[in-house]
């Protein structure tokens, strides 16, 4: 099948609740690209997960139904290709699809965070600053940007970073996971299938520290 525009982006699915299924439902409803992918992260020395790669494989199936997969015109594509060893930095990932697929139009999705200038980078976003081949990542592919609460509408952007204006739920899987070491009320936050996992398996109990 021949895509002409794909959006690709990830999260550590830590696990995956309804602000991730929001974002994929506002990716595919917007008409913008052919093929959406999603791909949960693999380790990275920032990221500690405290639970198997194998339930954040099954939170991802319960998160996001078949029906969604084809919905619209639009593929639906998961990548584990990560999760079960280190995680594949954005620009490779991004050369990679782009030779598998050389005639589409390849955009990085993620969140208005990534692009605010910081005091501690020199005014540079964190994708300048801190992804692998940062500044070639900025300048050279399309990027687009999620908005975030807490963050300012972003502004003086490159033309290769487009803005979707949309409104996504405001959770964090760390959220999450809090709220189930304290005993809190979370279920609101994921799909009832995925609640149902984490309560099955008691996951996230007794898990002090992880991102």
């Amino acid at each position: 099948m021949d895509f002409k525009k794909i959006a690709v982006g990830g999260s550590a699915a830590n696990p995956p609740h309804i602000g991730h299924l929001s974002l994929i439902e506002a990716l595919i409803h917007c008409r913008l690209f052919d093929m959406v992918i999603w791909v949960p992260s693999g380790t990275r020395p920032d990221k500690r997960f405290g639970i198997e790669p194998d339930h954040r494989v099954a939170m991802t199936e319960l998160t996001f139904p078949s029906i969604l997969r084809v919905r619209s015109g639009t593929t639906l594509v998961i990548k584990y290709d990560d999760i079960y060893k280190n995680d594949t930095p954005t620009i490779n990932r991004l050369e990679t699809l782009q030779k598998q697929y050389p005639h589409s139009d390849i955009t990085w999705y993620t969140g208005s965070d990534s692009v605010r200038p910081q005091k501690k980078y020199g005014q540079r976003c964190e994708i300048e600053a801190v992804w692998d081949r940062g500044e070639e990542l900025f300048q050279k592919w399309n990027f687009l940007i999620l908005p975030r609460r807490g963050y300012k509408q972003p502004h003086n952007l490159p033309a290769n970073f487009k803005i979707l204006n949309v409104k996504l739920p405001d959770t964090a899987s760390s959220t999450i996971r809090k709220m189930i070491q304290k005993n809190q009320p979370f279920e609101h936050l994921l799909t009832a299938e995925v609640a149902e996992y984490i309560k099955r398996f008691d996951l996230y109990q007794g898990v002090k520290k992880h991102e």
